[in-house]
Parts: structure tokens; C-alpha cells; sequence
């Protein structure tokens, strides 16, 4: 983009083109034979005439009908000159007729194809300076025709970050330097109109008859793709009423973070989290609002929990969190902060005055020989059914007796 180029005109500055040297060359090379063969024939016709003929009136006749013979000769060679100059021209003017025909029909082409594909086609000089933009390019791009062709300033429109702009520009150098193919190679772009669309590009580059390099770009706009492929990939590992992890992709990275607190010798706590009386508040109100109180649970465990963990639903009113890096003292007082804001939220009292709605949660903390996953998740249930049998509404380790006069929170 900084190099310096060669413009059009530089050929007449350094000197005449080489083909039009060689014709020059070529000319005078004719032009010397020629006279070289003239003298030989009037200095041999003379004395071929001086020879053969004593009588002047002879000699005049012979050199008249010498003179005309020459005459014939270079008449004859002149005509064989002129016609396959004139033929050489009439061939040329043809190709020339031929190539703008072809100009055209390749313009139509442009036009009725490239111009009306659905997908983005562009195509680049050395510069990266665009020198076709097509309507596909125009509708989802925003920028017209007139304001892109001939410049390079497109890339810093849909490319705002310059640091993006200039890892994506080094990736597909890269590529195009090698002499490979970018398929697939996929970036966002921000439109005219600001909206920020995802595009997987298709790009080669080509030589010139003069020897320079461009490339010819295929875009095609994925937004919508990977933003129904993201939803997937989301509902694949979420619950989808809650938003939470689902119980697969829970055990999946719990197991992951267990395996690393044991590798560093960090603590790891779980907290199993109960909604107290959860099937009297469906049988009494209904799925849907027993629907509103899970949305309500999850959202205080986000709200407690925050970066600290990861929080997941594995099946019913069954909460878990896994909390790594966190003492058993530092868990139970996340699962207390639950508790309360749970408490708080009093997710049932739009629905009967005075409803209250608790959870019970049990607090596990993994000890060297507590085994794995599975055996941390049975002692914080463990734990989360002490908590039940001490009068709900609490938060219970496993360590604690059950205490069925212990008030809420103890």
C-alpha cells in the first residue's frame, strides 16, 4: 500500500518500446538491402549492356528496356511489401475489432453476472485498491460503487480497528503470498449504516499480461449462520428455561476444575441448591409459575455466585454451583447470599399474600480423600438434606449436626 509504483506513461519516459525498436531496425535493414541491390543492378546492367552492345542506337534501347524492367522488378517487390504490410494491418485491425467485441461481451457478462450475483464479489489490485465492487457488495457493504473504486479506503471503513484491520490484512498477505487459495477465512465488518456483519471469504490472486498482481475476492454474508449456530452451541450446554449450564456440560467442566485444584492443591467447594416445597408451589399454582420461580433462583445464583464459579441446573428444582479455588467458610457464605436473596425476592407473593418461597442448600468442600466429582456432588446433598431436616430455609456443611432448633441462616 506505501510502494511506489510505475505509472502508465513510464515506457515513453525511458525510451522508445523495444517492438517499436525493432521495427525501426528492421525498416532500415530493408531499406539498406534494397539500396545495395539497386546499385549491383545498375552497375551490372551496365556493363552487361556495354558488353553485349557497340552500336549507340542498341545501347539506348537496352538501357531503356533495363530501366523498365527494373521498374517491373521493384514495382512487383513494392506490391509483395505493400500486401503483407496491408494484410499485416487488415489482420491487426481485425484482432483489435475482435478484442473490443470481446470487451464488450466481457462487460455484459460483468454486468448481467458478476454485477447481479447475491454474493459479494470485489476485486483488488497490488494496492488492494478496489477495481470491481459489485451490487452484492454495494447492498450489504452500504457504500457505493463510486465511493470505493480506484481506493483503498474501504478497508478502513469496514475495519474501524486497526489493529483487527491489520492482523486480518498480514493473515490473508500471508496466504495470497504463498500462491494458496483463502477459503472460508471469516471476519466482521462494520456497514455503512453501523451494523456489524460476519462474512466468510472466498479469495485468489491473479497475474496481469503486464506481470502486476491483483486478487479477486467472494464474500458471503454469514450473520445469520453463526448467530443461529451460536444459539445451538448455547442450547447445547444450557438449560434452556434457566439459562444455566445443563448437567452434562456442568459435570464436564466441574471435573475440569476439581482435576486442577487437586493438580495445585487449591480447595474446591460444591453447593447444592434446593427450592423448598418446590412440587406444593406447582401443584398449588401451576408449571408456569413454578417456571417463574426457577427463572427467580437462577437469577439470585448468578447474582451471588458472579465470576467466583459456574452454576448449573441438572434436572427439577436440582441446583448446583461449583466453586473453585473457595474454602468451605467462603462457600457457605456464597450459599448464604443465596439463601438471602432468594428470601428476598419473595417470588411468590404476586401470586398469594404471605407465600414465602426458601431454598435449602448443602455445602461440600473436596478433601484428599474425597474422591471425585461425583463423590463432592453426593456430600453437599448430603449436606442440602441436613439442612431440610433442620427446618429449611438454610444453609448446612457437611460437617454440621443436624439441629432442628437452628434458626434460618445458622
Amino acid at each position: 500500500m506505501g510502494e511506489n509504483k510505475v505509472g502508465p506513461d513510464a515506457p515513453a519516459a525511458q525510451g522508445r518500446h523495444p517492438l517499436l525498436k525493432l521495427a525501426a531496425n528492421r525498416a532500415l535493414l530493408i531499406a539498406l538491402v534494397y539500396l545495395l541491390l539497386g546499385m549491383l543492378w545498375i552497375l551490372g546492367s551496365d556493363r552487361l549492356v556495354e558488353a553485349m552492345f557497340q552500336d549507340p542506337v542498341h545501347v539506348s534501347y537496352a538501357q531503356t528496356w533495363k530501366g523498365w524492367l527494373y521498374v517491373c522488378i521493384t514495382a512487383l517487390l513494392l506490391y509483395a511489401v505493400l500486401h503483407r504490410l496491408l494484410c499485416s494491418e487488415a489482420a491487426q485491425a481485425l484482432r483489435q475489432r475482435q478484442q473490443r467485441d470481446d470487451l464488450d461481451l466481457l462487460n455484459q457478462f460483468r454486468e448481467s453476472i458478476i454485477d447481479n450475483a447475491n454474493i459479494w464479489i470485489n476485486v483488488l489490485d497490488a494496492g488492494a485498491r478496489v477495481t470491481v465492487w459489485n451490487k452484492a457488495a454495494e447492498q450489504i457493504s452500504g457504500y457505493r460503487r463510486e465511493e470505493v473504486v480506484g481506493r483503498d479506503v474501504v478497508w478502513d471503513w469496514l475495519y474501524p480497528d486497526e489493529a483487527y484491520r491489520d492482523d486480518i490484512a498480514r493473515r490473508v498477505r500471508t496466504i495470497l503470498d504463498d500462491g494458496a487459495e483463502v477459503e472460508g477465512f471469516e471476519t466482521r465488518i462494520r456497514c455503512k449504516d453501523g451494523q456489524v456483519r460476519t462474512m466468510a471469504w472466498n479469495q485468489r490472486r491473479f497475474f496481469s499480461e503486464s506481470g502486476g498482481i491483483g486478487s479477486i475476492t467472494i464474500g458471503q454474508d454469514v450473520t445469520e449462520r453463526k448467530r443461529l449456530q451460536d444459539e445451538l452451541e448455547r442450547m447445547a450446554v444450557h438449560d434452556p428455561l434457566t439459562g444455566l449450564l445443563n448437567r452434562r456440560e456442568f459435570e464436564d467442566r466441574a471435573s475440569q476444575l476439581l482435576a486442577a485444584c487437586a493438580r495445585e492443591g487449591s480447595p474446591c467447594c460444591l453447593l447444592w441448591v434446593d427450592i423448598d416445597d418446590f412440587k406444593s408451589v406447582n401443584d398449588r399454582f401451576g408449571h408456569q409459575v413454578g417456571d417463574e420461580v426457577l427463572l427467580g433462583v437462577a437469577g439470585a445464583m448468578r447474582a451471588a455466585v458472579g465470576g467466583r464459579g459456574i452454576t448449573a441446573r441438572c434436572g427439577g428444582d436440582e441446583l448446583v454451583v461449583a466453586l473453585p479455588g473457595l474454602a468451605l467458610d467462603a462457600a457457605c457464605a456464597v450459599a448464604e447470599a443465596i439463601r438471602r436473596q432468594v428470601e428476598a425476592a419473595a417470588l411468590l407473593a404476586a401470586h398469594a399474600k404471605g407465600a414465602a418461597l426458601t431454598v435449602s442448600i448443602g455445602a461440600a468442600e473436596r478433601t484428599g480423600d474425597s474422591g471425585g466429582l461425583a463423590a463432592l456432588a453426593s456430600a453437599a446433598d448430603h449436606a442440602m438434606y441436613r439442612a431440610k431436616a433442620a427446618g429449611r430455609n438454610r444453609v448446612c456443611r457437611v460437617a454440621d449436626a443436624v439441629d432442628p432448633g437452628a434458626t434460618p441462616g445458622g
